[in-house]
């Protein structure tokens, strides 16, 4: 899993590859945690990678979404495949996350700067 950081612009995208299971989304629920704690308050999960994903993986993303609003921020997922967001509708989640066709697209609506600002986060 990679996160790229912006700190000025208090932004970062977390970009897990593969099957979303416990152990994965752990590190992910860890890895936001710290974000928040540093200032990040835009987050985007980078689904682009994600192969499968299980209902307590959702459930991670969910309280990490609930703790990024209470502190005035929000999570938002990019690249959502068919199979998360059939996933997404089954488990009644899909209303609650801002869903954007890319990375950068959740950038310039998020983000509200300059593209080139934070082009390498959108890599």
């Amino acid at each position: 899993m990679q996160v790229r950081w912006s700190e000025p612009h208090k932004v970062a995208v977390i970009d897990p590859q593969g099957d979303l299971g416990i152990r994965t989304m752990v590190e992910i629920k860890n890895s936001i945690g710290g974000l928040l704690r540093d200032g990040c308050r835009t987050l985007i999960v980078d689904c682009r990678g994600v192969q499968r994903v299980e209902a307590m993986g959702l459930g991670v993303l969910v309280e990490r979404l609930c703790r990024a609003r209470d502190l005035g921020g929000t999570l938002a997922l990019a690249g959502v495949g068919p199979e998360l967001a059939g996933r997404m509708q089954e488990l009644r989640v899909d209303s609650l996350f801002q869903a954007f066709e890319s990375v950068q697209a959740a950038l310039d609506v998020l983000v509200g700067i300059q593209p080139e600002a934070v082009a390498t986060l959108a890599a």
